[in-house]
């Protein structure tokens, strides 16, 4: 029988250097060595009851479970904490956080808790190399905090139940972001090097959309901790749209849905996505919850982490045009219109090539690849590129007679944005937040679900020099706002925007 000395002396170390963690936070005071573990326990419990502090017992409960508790382990517990007889608090306590530590791996180890800062929740990023949309705000914002603010960056625990630091290479895959880190991920050993952190009265922003493992714990963090949260909004397209995703994809948003509930501020990055994000909130009165404060940032107009020069308008002929679409391949996308435009354009027998950027939604971007097989054995110049690197796409940018960008649905619609940004005109529908972008100028709005309006537009810019040259100089001429405009612009209205608990 293996001996089990060890392993217990390891927990009851770790378990008082947790509650030492608390002290000064709930007590104020810091000499606690002449107490016992379970009398120091005793203080503790009695002083969150006698002034219910309910943020309080929340991080009560994460010290001493080592683990963030859920709303129901919350609510549960003090309950048991205030029908306890006096005397038995502690007691109480314990059997509270029993359900919240049982499962726990980490129990045997210690934590910080942190206080007064902004911490930054980067999980997703600093764990994966995917690089799409969201991840692209989330890396191109926090490299430009992180040079001028004091910023904490931190992931969770893969059980969900803790935040932690990251490790070096987590850092650089946020902080300095090159696509041949696409491929790259964390071991699941980058956890034990990291410092576990449990945050105390600091402003926890969500730059990314949480993922699953985590949505309950950070969910009771908004509603019961004494941190403020602000959140990004990006849209809520999972259940306005449903239809063009996975059905899980909405089952899984509407539980992420809870954070957003008791968050204390959305920024929106469109004023469409703030609309979305604004209507939920308004629904909250119903349960009485007054919701967040929702207000709009928008994305820039940019390249993402590009200081060269734009390229000449004139270097843009080409022997056959290239028209670019850009984007997930997914049915929202609506790169199916995109195929269907252009072959009614290739059969009146116009000569240009489509090439589509992007990643491939498995298994929703089935269809799209069957069309694509379609075309090209009919002799179609269709080509697809995906998982390439930025300096192949901004390549592809600088080289397109003009993008194609006539989604369903968005939340902003990065590509037009990257497009105008070096002068390439851009078709775009003509409403919600690629509207907003494209009344800018250097756009052409077309109806997406309907092809011949699309053929049109591409038919008028590949033939048209002067209307292609006017909206190549509306592209140039729109006014700059570049990554650090927005940065700067999104950490003032955090700074700013989150009312004092």
């Amino acid at each position: 029988m293996a001996d089990l000395g060890p392993t217990i002396a390891r927990a009851k170390e770790a378990l008082r250097q947790r509650i030492d963690q608390a002290v000064p936070h709930l007590l104020g005071v810091a000499e606690t060595e002449s107490l016992s573990t379970m009398e120091l326990l005793s203080l503790l419990a009695k002083s969150v009851r006698v002034d219910n502090d309910r943020a309080g017992f929340w991080l009560l409960m994460a010290c001493v479970a080592g683990a963030m508790p859920t709303r129901e382990q919350v609510v549960r517990g003090y309950r048991f904490l205030e029908l306890a007889p006096e005397g038995t608090e502690h007691l109480e306590l314990l059997r509270a956080c029993a359900g919240a530590s049982s499962l726990n791996e980490n129990f045997d180890r210690w934590v910080t808790v942190i206080s007064d800062t902004v911490v930054a929740d980067v999980d997703f990023c600093a764990r994966h190399g995917h690089n799409t949309g969201v991840q692209r705000v989330v890396r191109e914002t926090l490299a430009r905090w992180n040079a001028v603010h004091d910023v904490t960056l931190v992931a969770w625990t893969e059980d969900g139940f803790l935040m932690r630091s990251l490790i070096p290479a987590e850092t650089d895959r946020v902080l300095d972001w090159v696509s041949s880190r696409r491929t790259e991920s964390s071991p699941a050993s980058a956890e034990d090097d990291a410092q576990l952190i449990i945050p105390w009265n600091c402003s926890v922003v969500l730059p990314e959309v949480a993922q699953h493992r985590i949505w309950e714990r950070l969910a009771c963090l908004a509603e019961f901790s004494s941190n403020t949260v602000s959140m990004v909004g990006y849209d809520a397209i999972p259940v306005t749209s449903a239809e063009y995703v996975i059905s899980s994809e909405s089952e899984r948003f509407v539980r992420y849905l809870s954070i957003v509930k008791h968050a204390d501020l959305v920024v929106g990055i469109s004023k469409s996505s703030s609309e979305e994000f604004a209507g939920f909130a308004d629904a909250l009165t119903a349960q009485g919850l007054r919701g967040p404060r929702v207000i709009t940032v928008s994305l820039p107009i940019a390249l993402a982490r590009e200081e060269s020069a734009l390229t000449d308008i004139s270097e843009r002929s080409r022997r056959v045009p290239l028209v670019l679409c850009v984007g997930t391949q997914e049915p929202r996308k609506n790169q199916l219109a995109v195929l269907a435009a252009s072959e009614l354009l290739w059969k009146r027998g116009m000569a240009f090539e489509v090439l589509f950027i992007g990643g491939a939604a498995m298994p929703l971007s089935i269809p799209f690849d069957i069309e694509v097989d379609r075309l090209r054995r009919l002799g179609r110049s269709v080509s697809v590129i995906r998982n390439g690197s930025d300096a192949i796409l901004e390549r592809a940018y600088r080289d397109a007679r003009f993008s194609m960008f006539v989604s369903l649905h968005e939340g902003f619609g990065l590509p037009i944005g990257e497009s105008l940004a070096v002068g390439t005109p851009v078709i775009a529908t003509d409403y919600g937040s690629m509207a907003e972008i494209a009344n800018g100028g250097g756009c052409l709005v077309v109806d997406p679900r309907n092809d011949e309006s699309i053929a049109e537009a591409m038919r008028i810019l590949l033939t048209d020099d002067i209307e292609l040259d006017r909206l190549e100089h509306e592209a140039l001429a729109r006014p700059s706002r570049t990554w650090d405009d927005y940065s700067a612009e999104l950490w003032s209205a955090i700074s700013e925007g989150v009312p004092t608990r």
